[in-house]
This record gives C-alpha cells, structure tokens and sequence, in this order.
C-alpha cells in the first residue's frame, strides 16, 4: 500500500472484535513504524512505549477511567485486543513538546497498522485517568518520572475495514 492510500483509508474503529489477536510481527511493525517518529529536540529518551495485549490490564484502564469520569463502566479500547500506549517525561526546556512528540509517534503506528490491514483507533482519555493511578503505571511498567500521554489500539474490526476516502483539505487553511 501507498503512504497516501493508507492515509486515506485509516479510520478510527470503535468496534474490534476481542477475539482475533494481532500477529506479533505486526505489532512490532508497528513499534517500530512509531520509532521512526520525528521527535522534537531528538529527545528520544524522553518517550516510553508499552505494549499490552492483558485483557485484564486494559480492563482495569477501563474501572480507572470510569471512576474518574463518575460513569458506568464500559471499554474505552472498544474491544481491541492489544493497545500500545506512548508515555512522556516532561522536558524543562520546551514544556508541552512530548504531547507533540506523543503524536508524531501515534499517527506514525495508525499509518503502520492501516498499511498492514489492522484497524486502529487513537486514544487519548482512558490514558489521561491512566495517568493519574500511580500503582496501575507501575503495574504495566511504566518508568517512573514518565506520565501516558496517548495510545494506539489495534484490531480487526467487527464490521470490516473501512474503504479509503478521497484526500481533500478539509481543515481550516490558508495559503500565503
């Protein structure tokens, strides 16, 4: 596949189906593909990425976030079954700079995922409730000094990957 027509045919999924894992060759494809991100000040020491395919973990993610929503719970992995999350040590010298770097990661793995046929959604709210429950980072090994800032969840969805979509502008823009 095409960098623009992976591009074009990534879409958020919100309905993987549990039971049919992601080869591991792929999610090390994946890894590897959010490795490759560009990433601000070359700070790559300032980036950690933690792989989980636990149900048991990601369903305790799932409690964590409920609480801290005062909601019911429910799976805000949408059934995946392996998540890689992109935890961050904040830097001095340009505050705010490894949620970008964060994302550079994240869109990097999408695109990888797309092009080897697994869908995928970007999250980023059951990471913020991760991020507030020290004892379930330390669980999942997240280096301490380090805060999740986003995941990717990657699966097949129930009801078939989406056909790419025609590129346009649609953002805001202007040209100078």
């Amino acid at each position: 596949m095409q960098t623009l027509e992976a591009i074009a045919k990534r879409k958020s999924t919100r309905d993987f189906d549990p039971n049919r894992s992601v080869p591991d060759e792929i999610v090390d494809t994946v890894v590897k593909a959010g490795c490759q991100a560009p990433i601000g000040g070359n700070q790559r020491d300032s980036l950690h990425l933690t792989v989980c395919r636990s149900r048991d973990i990601l369903d305790e993610i799932n409690r964590a976030t409920a609480a801290a929503m005062k909601i019911e719970p429910r799976d805000f992995f949408y059934g995946a079954p392996a998540a890689v999350f992109v935890s961050a040590a904040p830097k001095q010298m340009a505050p705010g700079v490894e949620y970008a770097n964060a994302a550079c990661v994240i869109e990097n793995m999408l695109i990888a995922a797309t092009d080897a046929g697994v869908d995928n959604i970007y999250l980023w709210g059951a990471v913020q409730a991760l991020g507030r429950n020290p004892e379930l980072c330390a669980k999942m090994g997240i280096p301490e000094g380090f805060k999740p800032v986003s995941a990717a969840a990657l699966g097949y969805s129930l009801s078939g990957s989406p056909e790419p979509r025609e590129l346009s502008v649609s953002l805001s823009t202007n040209y100078i």
